[in-house]
């Protein structure tokens, strides 16, 4: 069978069309499941950054009271202190320690893990059993 040249080319169009938009859905699709990716900062990663460093933020349960805390560096087990102040007067200590991928806290108040995401060079994300905690940890 003979095609005419406008068949051809009708055929042709359809088809690089259909490829093209088929590649445009394609990287649409994978950008958008790579926004909603959630990437956790790994063990190592939060040895290198938390221990020796100093944070501070708002409360989770107020949304209003700031506080400060210091860390020491980490020992060998991956384990430290440290010291925070809370509504800028209230003293505090623990200990703090990484099981697995994940930041521990020990206190007076309890024993917390989290994991931990990395919003920009000195703003952490901290997740609570899968779920982001609305106000941020500020690296200084």
């Amino acid at each position: 069978m003979i095609y005419s040249s406008f068949e051809q080319y009708t055929r042709s169009f359809i088809s690089s069309r259909f490829c093209a938009t088929a590649i445009a859905v394609g990287i649409a699709l994978c950008a958008s499941s790579a926004v909603h990716a959630q990437t956790f900062m790994t063990q190592g990663e939060l040895l290198a950054t938390i221990p020796g460093s100093q944070m501070s933020g708002v409360s989770n349960q107020d949304n209003k009271t700031p506080w400060v805390q210091a860390y020491s560096k980490a020992t060998q087990k991956k384990t430290g202190k440290y010291n925070g102040i809370w509504g800028g007067k209230d003293k505090y200590t623990g200990e703090f320690f990484v099981k697995g991928d994940q930041w521990c806290e020990k206190g007076d108040w309890g024993q917390k893990c989290w994991s931990v995401e990395r919003v920009s060079a000195k703003e952490l994300r901290i997740y609570d059993n899968g779920k982001p905690k609305k106000n941020t940890w500020m690296l200084k």
